[in-house]
């Protein structure tokens, strides 16, 4: 093992590594120590970049105006913390990790906030958004939710705002999504689309895991898979422990192949048992997890990267690979889609 976390550390330090849903810098903030901040930790255990949620619990299906408030609010940080740099396209990318700073770009986890407006995609897209989940759990305009028994798919609005993230360079999210949205979001993009944050069905029956079926069209569009450690969708009869979690991307690297699977932690580092509302609304994905086991073993907090990555070393994924996951497999879509 100290010979992988040796390797994985030399990958790490040279590799752009983005978390493909990264939690949040603002709203929830994260408590840092005295004398750092929470930039600087992240930096540190060997982070990039991060997919950042702008609108969290209690909802995630944010109104317009919640998610305007949300962007002046990290505008407002991006002003104050100068080792954090605004990433809108794949040049800020770069830019963030050649001059040490954390690169945040803005995601949304559900589209609600769009209702039937048609200019406010193109509106989000000019204030720096650029992920798009197209719902959250449930329905509404654009589709179906994972736990939604009807499984409708897209509507013919659904299509349409698919279309306008081609058209614009918005990068759609199908994550929390139905799997019939999925599919339709595949079907009808022209351009990659992503689950940024999800697991593999096969090893867990969770709604918000994705089906063999799902992740192979993700992957005959060019997408990617992430896969995060949050316990309930990597083992439903024990607390899942590193190996059970580094077993998903064995899986998802055997069906789709090593260019199509990605990273995620979904933590949200700033989230305390008070504003931690999944549990009450959620039960069928969270399955009986509480706020301290919620995690992986081994894969608990945004330090374990290390850990996690000499992991992929131990399961027999070669360096390439492992950078392919750590942010490459991403950074080639974000270079397809963002204008």
């Amino acid at each position: 093992m100290s010979d992988h976390l040796s390797e994985a550390r030399r990958i790490i330090q040279d590799t752009l590594v983005i978390d493909t849903l990264g939690g949040a810098v603002v709203h929830p903030t994260p408590h840092v120590d005295e004398g750092t901040t929470y930039e600087e930790q992240v930096l540190g255990y060997g982070w990039s970049a991060i997919n950042a949620c702008l609108v969290s619990e209690p909802s995630y299906n944010a109104t317009f105006d919640e998610v305007l408030k949300a962007m002046y609010e990290n505008f407002l940080y991006f002003e104050m913390s100068p080792r954090v740099k605004h990433v809108e396209t794949v040049d800020d990318l770069l830019a963030a990790k050649a001059e040490g700073r954390l690169g945040v770009f803005f995601g949304l986890q559900s589209g609600s906030c769009l209702e039937q407006d048609r200019k406010r995609l193109r509106i989000l897209h000019k204030l720096g958004l650029r992920v798009l989940q197209l719902t959250y759990m449930e329905r509404n305009a654009i589709g179906d939710g994972c736990l939604e028994p009807a499984n409708l798919g897209l509507s013919h609005y659904g299509i349409q705002v698919v279309r306008d993230c081609n058209r614009v360079g918005m990068l759609i999210d199908c994550s929390h999504v139905g799997i019939q949205t999925t599919l339709d979001a595949a079907h009808y993009s022209s351009q990659p689309i992503v689950v940024s944050h999800t697991a593999v069905r096969a090893l867990a029956d969770n709604p918000r895991c994705v089906t063999d079926e799902q992740m192979k069209a993700v992957a005959d569009k060019g997408g990617t898979i992430g896969i995060t450690p949050y316990a309930p969708f990597i083992r439903t009869d024990r607390t899942p422990r590193l190996d059970d979690y580094l077993e998903h991307f064995d899986y998802a690297i055997d069906l789709i192949g090593a260019d199509h699977v990605t990273v995620a932690t979904d933590m949200f580092d700033g989230k305390t048992k008070v504003n931690w509302a999944t549990p009450w609304y959620y039960p069928e994905i969270t399955r009986g997890a509480q706020y301290g086991t919620r995690r992986v073993e081994g894969f608990s907090r945004k330090s374990d990267l290390a850990a996690f990555t000499a992991g992929l070393l131990r399961h027999g994924h070669g360096e390439e690979t492992v950078r392919k996951v750590l942010g490459g497999n991403f950074l080639r879509v974000l270079r397809q889609v963002w204008k």
